[in-house]
């Protein structure tokens, strides 16, 4: 299954700008469900137009390929070691990287994938919680792992331990209630202290429920629509974007507009990117 519907011959690769990778994994077993994601978002996108009028931009013209979906293993460590190799080749290739999930797990795999095509990357993660300590097990999760290896910021963060707090530096830190208060010069500071170039993982729970409410954890605050589409813009036009990862939705029989706005956000991303390309 395609991307928009559009054409998947697999000669189309080589000079396809970005790549669309499905990862469905299931992460820690706590959210059933959440490993159909990425089929989900992939169907939502047959009923989008390929021609964006906001943007001007028609994506058949984008050069985009959908990859097959990934084989997840069982195993987090195996996952996410599989999931480094497969994802580098793409990388190194030069290839914008969209991976749809899934868990939010994917992000550590993801961000070692881009590193074997920049060491110096940063990781822009915007979503409702900051992911650095597991609240069940209460080990270090996903986002403090991606921390030993690279600068990180958070934007859009509304729930976290005392714990978490302590260990995240206030430069790299904006709550969605700074940019509600201030707009979104309230980011500025947390992209400043990151590199040009930036791998953006994208938690959909970054979203207010009015708008996304089938994720995990669903907080009250979130951004709207408009904002975030904003914010991305932003990001893309201040820094290099080589990847990015767009998970955490919980599909639902009675959720259509939230799939199609899942795959819609992927969309609007892949354009910014693309469009911003330097």
């Amino acid at each position: 299954m395609n991307f928009l519907n559009l054409p998947g011959k697999k000669s189309l690769y080589n000079t396809a700008k970005a790549v669309i990778f499905p990862v469905p994994f299931k992460g820690k077993g706590r959210t059933p469900g959440i490993e159909k994601g990425p089929e989900v978002i992939l169907q939502a996108s047959h009923m989008l137009f390929p021609y964006d009028a906001e943007t001007d931009t028609d994506l058949n013209e984008l050069a985009l390929f959908t990859l097959d979906s990934m084989v997840c293993p069982e195993g987090s460590q195996e996952m996410l070691d599989e999931l480094a190799g497969q994802g580098s080749s793409h990388f190194k290739k030069g290839k914008l990287v969209a991976t749809l999930g899934g868990s939010y797990m994917i992000s550590e795999g993801l961000v070692r994938a881009a590193m074997t095509r920049e060491n110096s990357l940063s990781v822009l993660h915007l979503g409702a919680h900051p992911h650095h300590i597991d609240s069940v097990t209460g080990q270090q999760d996903t986002m403090a792992r991606i921390k030993e290896t690279c600068m990180i910021s958070h934007i859009g963060i509304r729930s976290m331990s005392k714990a978490e707090k302590n260990k995240i530096h206030i430069d790299n830190l904006v709550f969605a209630r700074d940019i509600y208060n201030n707009g979104l010069n309230a980011a500025v500071d947390a992209l400043d202290v990151l590199g040009e170039t930036v791998y953006l993982a994208i938690n959909l729970d970054i979203l207010d429920p009015a708008y996304m409410p089938t994720v995990v954890n669903p907080e009250p605050g979130g951004l709207d629509w408009y904002t975030l589409n904003n914010l991305i813009r932003m990001i893309t036009r201040e820094k290099t974007v080589i990847g990015f990862d767009v998970t955490g939705l919980v599909p639902q029989k009675q959720g259509l507009h939230a799939h199609v706005l899942a795959a819609k956000l992927v969309y609007k991303t892949l354009i910014y990117c693309l469009r911003s390309s330097r």
